[in-house]
C-alpha cells in the first residue's frame, strides 16, 4: 500500500481560515510531487468550499475540513453547521447560476475543477461537501 496523508482542520467561521487552509493543503500536495496546475485547481476548489462554509455556517460555529491525499487522488470533505441545503439544491446550484451572478459561482467553479462533487445533509443541520480530484504528478526528468 502506498503513502496516504490525512489532515483534519477544525476552523472558526473566519475568512482568514480560507487562505490558511489552501496553504496547508498545498504543502501536503507538494509532498506527493503534484503538479502546480493540479495544486492550483485543488486550492481554488477548496478555497471556494471554505468560503461557502464561512458565509453560511451558524454564527460562532466551527467548520471542519478533512483532506485525504492518496497516491492518485485527493478527497476533501468540508462540513459546516450552517443553514444547509438539500443535495438537489447543491447539485443544481451551479447549473442555474448566471456567469455574472453575485452568488453561486463558487459551486460552478468547484464542479469545473473537480472530478467528483457530492453534497450531503449533515445532521442535525448543515451541509457536507465532498470534492474529489485525481492527481497529476510531476514526472522526473529523464537523463
Amino acid at each position: 500500500m502506498g503513502m496516504e496523508i490525512r489532515l483534519t482542520l477544525s476552523l472558526p467561521r473566519d475568512r482568514s481560515t480560507v487562505p490558511l487552509t489552501r496553504r496547508v493543503l498545498d504543502a501536503a500536495l507538494g509532498v506527493f510531487s503534484v503538479t502546480r496546475d493540479c495544486r492550483d485547481d485543488i486550492g481554488l476548489a477548496v478555497g471556494e468550499a471554505c468560503a461557502n462554509a464561512v458565509q453560511h455556517a451558524d454564527l460562532g460555529a466551527d467548520y471542519q475540513v478533512t483532506v485525504t491525499i492518496h497516491e492518485d487522488r485527493c478527497v476533501i470533505d468540508v462540513v459546516d453547521e450552517g443553514i444547509g441545503m438539500d443535495a438537489a439544491t447543491g447539485a443544481d446550484a451551479d447549473a442555474h447560476a448566471a456567469i455574472d451572478a453575485e452568488s453561486g459561482r463558487g459551486l460552478r467553479i468547484i464542479h469545473a475543477l473537480a472530478d467528483m462533487v457530492e453534497f450531503r445533509r449533515h445532521q442535525p443541520h448543515g451541509v457536507a461537501l465532498r470534492i474529489v480530484k485525481m492527481l497529476t504528478r510531476v514526472t522526473p526528468a529523464t537523463a
